[in-house]
């Protein structure tokens, strides 16, 4: 068995632990109440609530802009080559 598969199962492991412990820690910030006041309810059903961004959203905001630059990188070749 190639060794590659097992380093690519431990990022997958480890990455998955790390998302699931930022998303569970990320509304101990913000409290029940705090997001209680700061909302907003229309036509008495559906309700608006408006907060600090969480870590977990910081993270994924960051994962993305290093993949389209990693990307654009890749492929900057393709991109540079418009008539």
């Amino acid at each position: 068995m190639d060794p590659t598969y097992a380093y690519v199962a431990l990022f997958l492991v480890a990455a998955s632990v790390i998302t699931i412990y930022l998303i569970v820690r990320s509304s101990d910030e913000y409290s029940v109440e705090q997001t209680e006041k700061d909302s907003e309810e229309f036509s008495g059903g559906m309700r608006e609530s408006n907060g600090p961004i969480t870590k977990w959203l910081w993270v994924a905001y960051i994962v993305l802009i290093v993949w389209a630059i990693a990307y654009l990188v890749q492929h900057w070749g393709e991109f540079a080559t418009f008539p």
